[in-house]
Order: C-alpha cells, then structure tokens, then sequence
C-alpha cells in the first residue's frame, strides 16, 4: 500500500531503466522524486509506454484500502415501538440500504446486536420473535446471516422455560432454528464456534468474543421461575463463570489479532452512567439490583436453581483487564462494545462518562439505543470502519430520527472517533451476495398488532394537524379550558376529535364523549419555573382498560412532564416527572370504583413547598407521594393533550369515557 512518501513507490521497471532511455529521447526522470518529464522528439513506442507508465502510478497512488464497516445496535425493544407505529429495527436496516427518502445510506459488512430485540417486563413470546423477523425479511442488500446477535436482559425467559429459549428460536446465534430466525449456519460470511451462552467468529485477523447476558437465571440475579411470574426486567448484567474463563482463555490465546468483546452490558466505571448506583433510577429500574443495574454486575458461579450461587459487583472483567495492563503495558483487547443504557444523545454524560471512553488500554463503546419508545431515547446506532493495513479504528454515531437538537437523519460527525487498535487489520475476502433469507425460513406477514383484536393504549392513530385551542385559559384565575364551547362553534370538527354531549355534573352542561380513538390537543404551555401545579378533571363512565389518558403533557418514551391517567383497570395515577432524582412519582388511587355511571372529580397537585405529589378523588386526598423538586421540568416542550397522549404525529393511551371541565393552574 502507498504510504504517502514518495520512497516507498516502486515505479515500473520499464521507467527505471532511464539512462538508456534518457540517451534516446530525453526524458529526465530522478530516481525517488517526482518525474520531471521533458518531451524531446515525439516517438510513439515510447509515449505507449510513458503513458502506461502514467497510468499505473496513478491507479497506485488513487487506489484506497478496503474496508470493513461493523454495524454496532443495541436496544431495538421491537415490541414497544411497533405499537407505536414504528419499526425499530427495519427502519434502520432500510436506511442503511438507502431506501427511506432523505436518510443517507450507509455501508455494513456485518451487523453485531447486543441484545433487548424484546421490551416486556416479563419473558418475550413467539409474537415478539415473529415481529422481529418480519422486520429483519424488509432487507433487501444483505442476508440474514450477517447479523450476530446476543441476548440482552428482556430477552430473558424465566429459568424452567429453559436457558436462552427465547434468543436461541429467534437471534439464533448458532443457527440451530432456520425455520424461525432465517440463519442457517453454512450462510455465515465469518462461521461461528461456541454455543449461544458464549462464541466467536473472525473476519480478517479481528476476533469477535460474543458473551451472552443470563437473566433466565433464579432471583435476584434472573427472573426467576415462572410460578411466580416475576415483573421486571432485572437490568444488572450476569455472566457465568465458565463464560469468563473461555472469554479469559480466548483473550489470551489470540494476542495476535485485534480482539472485540461485546456483551449487552458494559463494564463498572466505562462509559456513561457505568458507576455503581448509577444507573438507577435516572436509565433503569431496581429490579434485582439497583446498584449494578447499567453494568457487568453478577457472576454466576453455579446455576442449577437448587444450589444458586453468585458474586456480586464481581469485576473479574475489570480486574483482569486492570492487571494485564499494568503487567504488558498494553491493552490486552481493542474494544469492549456494550449497549443497555439508552443514552439521551451522543452528547450525553452522567457520572463524568461518555457514550466513547478509554480504560485499561481498551476502548469501551456505547451503542444503546435503536427504540424510541422503550424507557425514552433519541434513536442511534454506530458504525465501525476498519481499513486494510491500519492500526486505527473510526466509529461514528448515526441519528436514525431527526429528534436531537434539530440535526437531520444521517452521521452525528461531533461524535467521530478515531482510537489505535493493537495491530494493523487485515482485510478478509469480499462478502459474496446471496439472498436475504434461507428458503425453508417461514415468511412472517402479519404486524405485531391487530388493531381489531386491540382497543386500548397498544393502539395507534394518526395525529391530526389542529391549531392551539389554548382559548381564553387564564392560568392564574381558574385555569379553565373551555373545549366544549371551542369545539361547538366549529362546522367540521376535525379528524380525531371527540364529539360534544349535553351530559356534565352541572346543570345544562356539556362534555366531550371519547371513544379510544379521539385526543384534543391544547397546544403548547411552557410550565418551565413552574413551583406549583393543579390538574383538575371531571370524568364519567370510564372503560375499565390499562394505560388510558385523561390529561397528558408528555409523548410516550421520554420523560415528560405530568399524566394523569388509569395506568391499570382500576388504579387512577397522578405521575409527574422529577427532575432531581431523574423518576417519576406516581400517586395511586385504587380503592372504589369510577364506572358507576356518575361523574368524579380527579385532581392532581404537585405541592413544592409540601414536598409531596398528591392525588385526590371527589375532593378526598386518594394518595400522595414525596416530591424532591423545586420546579417542573419542562425541558421536552411536549403539548398539552385531553384523551392520549402527547405524540406529535402519532398518539396512543387512548381514553373512553366521558370528560369535562379541564383546568390546569400554576398554583395550589
């Protein structure tokens, strides 16, 4: 390869022979500088010759290393965006493969996925594996095969439905379910060695060292048995200690070649929010243990359910690392590539970390997240490039949504990094084209939801353009919405609205009907400085159904800033968005019943100087909750919306029933 100096060109031997040559025509050329050429009688033998010459340097000189591009994902949740309408994961394989209008494409070799494919606080089913597959068959310029995936925490069965069930019929790493995932093992550009808990492949001289996070494991480490139908996604990472020992193993067994560990989670004290009790509650829940929830925290030394045994806040990844560094003076691998954390932008930082950090001589990578509305994220992914002969390695973040900071769809370039690798990468063999999926693999057809099998927060409608109906609300009197007078004096009521009744808890009133299809949006009220807050409701013959918005200034996915809402069929909720603790509080109410054909008030109070949230149903305190903050948060300027929630252009948590009488004040 050209390295730029012009001592390593090695011109033709036809044009080093120039004493001869220079005697005969006068054509000066001095050894390892650049040619000067003078012409001197024309000759045409011989201009052949310069010309090819000509040519041959440039074709040298132009000709660029190859590549390899690694497409690093984690975090699709595929089934909490698609009931939003959204398709996390062939969304951006379609961009990738520049088949979405006004998303730049961009080149892979091989996708690496660290896991979270599913999005329950329970194990995933078949429907969740089923979508996933129908939403990887949307490929149309790779195969099936050049995706290695790994488990992450939701991707965890309980621990009698079997280890790894789930990931081994639908990641298939080992391609032991072509019929179900679409990998049939013979197709694999780089063939892997191993099992699904642990295995590797290599492509050129990089060795990727695949480990797979063990939530299907007893409690607290897993989730446990299935007879006890245990709620939460148990977010602290877990390996088993056979899997660190052939990790350690391969580790120092392949020194030669460019080593990649990925595991769904990063390492302690890495990249962004790795610290322990980082990552709860500001990026995951408590479920299993809070204080190692965003990193590599539990190694399992046995795991047969009735002799379970484990190590807490292990670190023998950590310390391994630590002490091979400090013995060679080196990294003893590349990179270390994790996903987990939904990070709220490339630019993120908490606890003093990044989504790119070094330690140990080792690069730790952050690629969390390709949702939107699984625990809230600006969607992103990054892409690795590796060029022939070079000891450097780039990665770059690519925003899959035009959500952050108004940047548009494509490359975040203030995130490009270049960082060393060990040894310079050897390019492999060109991947051949073959088609995107085995014949055998069943083609998958049918969406995630059926909107008929399906009325409640799971479905999905399209926003309707509305101006603000902010009206005559004066905040600082009543702090009344007058919908209902708005809505009468229109002709054509717009698309999705709910239709005016004469039925209100005052005489002659009226209130507007919801048929969980319908949402008014208000419009946008800038609450920033806010101490205090009053949501004040009346509502009639509620359905009895999960996840049902009355009033709402927050889109699902991303913290917001208040809801009230029934989050299960008889449980009414008041949750605001605490901006210290980085959580929101939640004042429940489940303790009579609203459906009895009569009108109830609900009213929501975040009280500063009280410190506490608190809820009350006809005007008798229901619940309250310690409050931490001085002031709302407003920070996501998301609209005021009666009936859903706030979605900009979809909108689901949709609410039957009757409503009237909304009043939304700064005071208590």
């Amino acid at each position: 390869m050209l390295t730029g100096h012009h001592d390593a060109l090695v011109l033709p031997a036809v044009v080093l022979d120039e004493a001869d040559e220079q005697r005969k025509s006068g054509i000066h050329l001095d050894r390892f500088r650049d040619p000067i050429i003078v012409m001197r009688p024309y000759r045409p033998q011989l201009m052949f010759r310069l010309q090819l010459t000509l040519f041959l340097m440039a074709a040298t000189i132009d000709a660029a290393p190859r590549q390899f591009h690694v497409w690093a994902t984690s975090c699709a949740h595929v089934p909490a965006d698609i009931r939003r309408g959204r398709e996390s994961m062939a969304k951006p394989i379609l961009q990738s493969e520049g088949l979405i209008k006004d998303a730049p494409a961009f080149l892979w070799d091989i996708m690496v996925d660290v896991g979270d494919l599913s999005a329950h606080q329970y194990p995933p089913g078949d429907k969740d594996g089923r979508e996933l597959i129908r939403q990887y068959q949307k490929m149309t310029k790779h195969r099936r095969e050049q995706i290695y995936n790994l488990p992450g925490n939701h991707d965890a069965p309980y621990y009698d439905h079997g280890p790894g069930s789930w990931i081994r019929k639908w990641g298939d790493p080992m391609g032991e379910n072509t019929k179900f995932s679409g990998v049939d093992p013979k197709r694999r550009p780089f063939p892997v060695e191993g099992t699904w808990e642990r295995y590797k492949f290599q492509a050129g001289n990089v060795i990727f060292l695949m480990l797979s996070d063990r939530n299907d494991v007893p409690e607290p480490v897993g989730r446990g048995h299935s007879r006890d139908r245990r709620r939460g996604g148990y977010p602290a990472g877990a390996v088993t200690r056979a899997t660190f020992n052939w990790w350690k193993q391969q580790v120092l067994a392949n020194q030669d070649k460019i080593i990649v560990t990925m595991h769904h989670h990063v390492l302690r004290d890495t990249t962004i929010a790795s610290g322990k009790g980082e990552g709860n509650p500001r990026y995951h829940g408590a479920s299993g243990g809070a204080a190692g929830s965003s990193y590599l925290y539990y190694l399992i030394e046995n795991e047969d359910p009735d002799n379970f045994k484990y190590l807490e806040d292990a670190h023998v990844f950590e310390d391994f690392l630590d002490e091979f560094h400090r013995k060679h003076g080196r990294g003893a691998i590349d990179l270390w590539i994790g996903g987990h954390t939904h990070v709220r932008g490339p630019k993120d930082d908490w606890g003093d970390k990044t989504i790119s950090e070094r330690r140990w001589g080792v690069g730790f990578l952050q690629v969390a997240a390709l949702t939107k509305s699984h625990g809230g994220s600006f969607p992103l992914s990054r892409i690795l490039t590796f060029a022939d002969n070079s000891d450097a390695m780039t990665a770059r973040v690519y925003l899959h949504e035009d959500w952050y900071e108004d940047n548009p769809i494509g490359f975040y370039e203030p995130a490009d990094i270049e960082w060393p690798l060990r040894h310079a990468f050897r390019a492999s063999a060109p991947i051949k084209t073959l088609p995107p999926f085995p014949a055998i693999t069943e083609v998958v057809r049918t969406p995630y939801l059926d909107r008929k099998d399906s009325r409640n927060a799971s479905a999905v409608f399209t926003a309707a353009k509305t101006p603000d109906r902010i009206g005559d609300w004066d905040s600082l009197r009543d702090g009344k919405f007058n919908l209902t007078a708005q809505l009468n004096k229109l002709h054509h009521l717009p698309h999705n609205s709910p239709t005016v009744v004469n039925d209100s808890p005052i005489p002659a009133g009226k209130s507007l009907k919801f048929e969980g299809r319908q949402r008014v949006r208000i419009g946008s009220i800038d609450m920033s400085g806010w101490k205090n807050l009053t949501v004040s409701v009346w509502i009639k013959n509620p359905a009895k159904i999960g996840n049902m918005r009355i009033i709402s200034k927050d889109d699902l996915g991303t913290p917001g800033n208040f809801v009230l809402l029934q989050n299960k069929p008889g449980t009414w909720t008041f949750r605001v968005w605490d901006k210290k603790v980085g959580k929101w509080r939640e004042a429940s109410w489940a303790d009579g019943n609203l459906s009895d054909g009569q009108w109830h008030r609900l009213t929501g109070i975040v009280d500063s100087t009280a410190g506490e949230v608190r809820l009350t149903v006809d005007g008798k305190l229901g619940a309250h909750v310690p409050w931490t903050g001085s002031q709302l948060d407003d920070s996501d300027q998301t609209d005021l919306v009666v009936g859903a929630d706030s979605g900009k252009d979809k909108f689901g948590h949709t609410f039957t029933g009757l409503i009237h009488g909304v009043t939304v004040t700064p005071g208590i």
